[in-house]
Parts: structure tokens; sequence; C-alpha cells
């Protein structure tokens, strides 16, 4: 019988260990699968936010001006009579002369510079030269190639030709403070080059350029209506009706 319970104690004991151990190499697996699904779960994360920044800088826009309709008068009135909205809607567009303010903003939405335009009609155009670099130049933030480059150029409408529109002077194109900068010498390099780099595939591609090219956005306009003029980081030129005041 001493030596039955000295063997079932032996088995117990070795039963012990054999668990205990088997407790302890299961632990350590469980502590060691916690750290890499933890670790997975940070790269995720990481990820996500690399994603997020990503798409937030291509889809990212900034206002460049925002359009002020002033007023809207009969060409042949000299008087200069404002006309409602609903007025100008009745009459044809070949006899309204529109008066705008054209009024540019730096990045954070200041006013730094504003000029009266009168054009004839109701439909109004703006016109820019844009240049835009590749999507992973936007993605990753660079520094001279992280956004649509754009050189605001004139006003006109439907009821004149391009070529007499009303010129608009952009010291947001190459900001004051900012002239001897960089970004700033890169940018009026490009500008010097435009037609060079719009037209010949090879000469865009050595200077990191997607595509150049002059672009034109329009809206029919009436009395007291204000809109933003915008450019998308990897896109080009957006015109949006502007918030309340």
């Amino acid at each position: 019988m001493r030596t039955i319970a000295r063997i079932l104690v032996a088995a117990a004991c070795i039963g012990l260990l054999l668990g205990g151990g088997w407790l302890a190499v299961s632990l350590v697996q469980t502590a060691r699968l916690q750290r890499q699904v933890a670790e997975l779960e940070r790269a995720i994360e990481a990820e996500r936010a690399l994603r997020a920044r990503i798409l937030e800088r291509l889809g990212s826009e900034r206002r460049l001006a925002r359009i002020e309709v002033v007023q809207q008068h009969r060409s042949d009135d000299p008087s200069a009579r404002a006309l409602s909205a609903a007025s100008v809607a009745e009459l044809p567009a070949s006899g309204i002369l529109t008066t705008l303010d054209f009024i540019e903003l730096d990045p954070d939405g200041r006013e730094i510079g504003r000029r009266r335009v009168r054009v004839p009609g109701t439909t109004v155009y703006l016109d820019a030269w844009t240049v835009r670099f590749p999507q992973e130049s936007v993605a990753e933030a660079d520094p001279l190639r992280g956004r649509t480059l754009t050189l605001l150029r004139r006003v006109y409408s439907d009821r004149m030709p391009p070529s007499d529109g009303v010129a608009l002077d952009t010291p947001g194109a190459v900001p004051g403070g900012y002239a001897a900068s960089e970004g700033a010498r890169f940018e009026q390099a490009l500008w010097k080059r435009f037609w060079s780099l719009a037209t010949d595939a090879e000469a865009a591609r050595k200077a990191g350029v997607r595509v150049a090219q002059g672009e034109a956005v329009y809206k029919p306009v009436a009395p007291g209506q204000r809109y933003d003029l915008e450019i998308e980081s990897s896109g080009g030129l957006i015109l949006k009706p502007a918030d309340a005041p």
C-alpha cells in the first residue's frame, strides 16, 4: 500500500509540475500574443491616421478671393440705376452691365487687395494659370510641390472677348515678404516657363509638374450675391457661393 501511495503522490507531483509548466508556457504565449495584437492595432491606427492626413491634403482647398456682386444696371441707363435680381431676370443679358468687387485674400482669409470691375452681361468668368503636381508630392506635403499653384489673370464675361477682360494684379501669387524665399523663386521660374511646361511633356516631367494649363470658372450672377474663388491642393479652380455674412 505504501508503494502505491508513493506512486500516486509521485504521479500527482509530476502532474502538478507538468500542469504548472503548461500554465506558465500558456501565460507567456498569451502575453506575447497580446503584445503582438497591441502592436498590430497601433500599426493599423498609425496607417489609418496617415491615410486620413493624405486624404485631407489631397482634398484640401484654400480660398484665393471673394467676388461680391455690387449691382447690375441697364447699359443704356446713363444714371446707372441699380436693378433688382427680379428685374435683371426679365431683361436680355446683352443689355445689362454687372459691377463687382474682386477681393483677394491671404491664406488666413484676410483681405490683401480689392478691385472694382464692370463687365457687360450677367455671366462672369475668372481665369488663371494653374500648375499641378503629382499627387504623391501633395500627399507628402512637399515644401515646393505640395499644392496647386495659381496665377489669377483676368475677369471677363460671356458678352466680351477674353482678351478684353480686366487684368488682375495678384499679390497673392508671390506675397510681399515671401518674394525672396525659395518657394517664391520656384513659382516665378514656373510662371516664366509656363507655356513650355504646358506644351512640352518632357519639360514638365523634368520640373516635376503633372499638368500646367489655363483654366476658367464662371457663374451667372445677380445683385447681392457673393462667391468664393478657391483652389484644390491637387486639383483646379472652384467658384462657389460664399457663406452668409
